[in-house]
């Protein structure tokens, strides 16, 4: 029989509900307010960097096309 006097553990509980409320803060703030709406552009425009320079260096390794050739193209594929 279980011993009722015995505390459960609700750590991940509390953890869980912690990192709820810090991710729908900050969801709400990138969302909600002007200085987010600028930090979404700036995280857009670099991931948009990134995509286009992997892109790129995938097809350099895969084909004959240069990295630089490859750039441009990516570029024009992935607009702002």
């Amino acid at each position: 029989m279980k011993n009722p006097f015995e505390k459960e553990d609700h750590t991940g509980l509390i953890v869980g509900i912690a990192v709820g409320i810090t991710a729908g803060i900050g969801l709400g703030w990138l969302f909600l307010t002007d200085k987010g709406a600028q930090y979404r552009r700036q995280i857009s425009r670099k991931f948009r960097e990134g995509v286009s320079d992997t892109a790129a260096e995938v097809i350099d390794k895969k084909t004959i096309i240069p990295k630089k050739v490859a750039k441009v193209a990516t570029d024009a594929v992935i607009k702002d």
